[in-house]
């Protein structure tokens, strides 16, 4: 990146929200500079391998309406398609994906078009002059000018992670978080509060008995989520539920302090639609079985 350039856009963050912001600026003629601290991760997953369901499913509709890319990709890595709710009426019928993690970052990396530059780096500080934002301040001191910046920093902000009672500074498993940004902006008079997501564990396909789960599949016909998709032939892999019994239920109630969310080391509620299996437990303690899922990340 030359830093003699101004760019009438910089976009902080290479993550879903980072990707659409940079992809509608350059399609609609600006000069884009996106900065990431890893442009090997430009467009990665975190969490949960899946795209849409309830609520969330009519926002990616949205934003392919409006030339977004989520829906093309999702399209395009999708393992199973399927839409929720349908047992109720069609005002809240929502589609939801599982998809190809791995898949979906090469899909939305190769559409990081010429108009696009890409800056590995960290923004700790916004460059103010006369009351307005002229640019962005790296780690390394060195400043970066455009017209606008765009924040897209989803759980990089002072990144911390929570397993059991260890803590690890990060924004996402593996890659460091950002430091310095968010009382950049606390200066400028911003509030900050702090967000938490959960996230489930990764297990070896081999170590699971199968035969003790319940296939669950996707829709015969599924439908795409892009109205731009020409050609869609998803590979309909299954899902598959198992059972809690009152031997794990035990485990967990005798083990629950050393869960975050329970032993104080992170304040809020868990979400109502899809919580924590420790969280089903405290909550409904007079159940002795739960259903648990298990979700391919990628194609087997």
């Amino acid at each position: 990146v030359k830093q003699e350039k101004k760019y009438d856009l910089i976009v902080c963050g290479g993550g879903h929200a980072g990707v659409e912001a940079s992809l509608i600026a350059a399609k609609l003629g600006s000069s884009v500079l996106m900065i990431t601290l890893d442009k090997q991760a430009v467009g990665r997953m975190s969490c949960n391998p899946a795209i849409g369901g309830l609520a969330k499913g009519q926002i990616v509709k949205e934003i392919d309406v409006l030339g977004g890319i989520m829906g093309l990709a999702t399209d395009a890595s999708g393992l199973q398609f399927k839409i929720l709710n349908r047992a109720k009426g069609k005002s809240v019928w929502s589609p939801r994906a599982q998809v190809d993690k791995r898949e979906y970052e090469k899909f939305v990396s190769s559409r990081i078009n010429k108009n696009i530059a890409v800056f590995e780096g960290e923004v700790v500080d916004l460059k103010i002059k006369f009351d307005r934002v002229v640019g962005v301040v790296l780690r390394d001191k060195s400043v970066l000018k455009s017209r606008c910046v765009i924040l897209t920093c989803g759980t990089f902000l002072g990144g911390l992670i929570h397993i059991g009672q260890k803590k690890i500074r990060a924004g996402r498993m593996g890659e460091s978080g950002a430091e310095g940004i968010t009382e950049s902006l606390v200066s400028l008079g911003f509030k900050s509060s702090r967000l938490k997501t959960g996230t489930p564990p990764r297990l070896d396909k081999k170590t699971i008995d199968w035969k003790k789960t319940v296939v669950v599949y996707g829709d015969k016909e599924p439908l795409p989520f892009s109205y731009r998709t020409k050609h869609f032939d998803p590979p309909a892999l299954p899902c598959h539920t198992i059972q809690t019994n009152t031997a794990s239920k035990n485990i967990i109630e005798n083990n629950i302090f050393e869960s975050p969310m329970y032993s104080g080391d992170v304040g809020g509620v868990g979400p109502r639609y899809c919580p924590s299996i420790e969280d089903k437990i405290s909550r409904f303690p007079h159940h002795d079985s739960h259903t648990l899922f298990l979700e391919p990340e990628w194609r087997m």
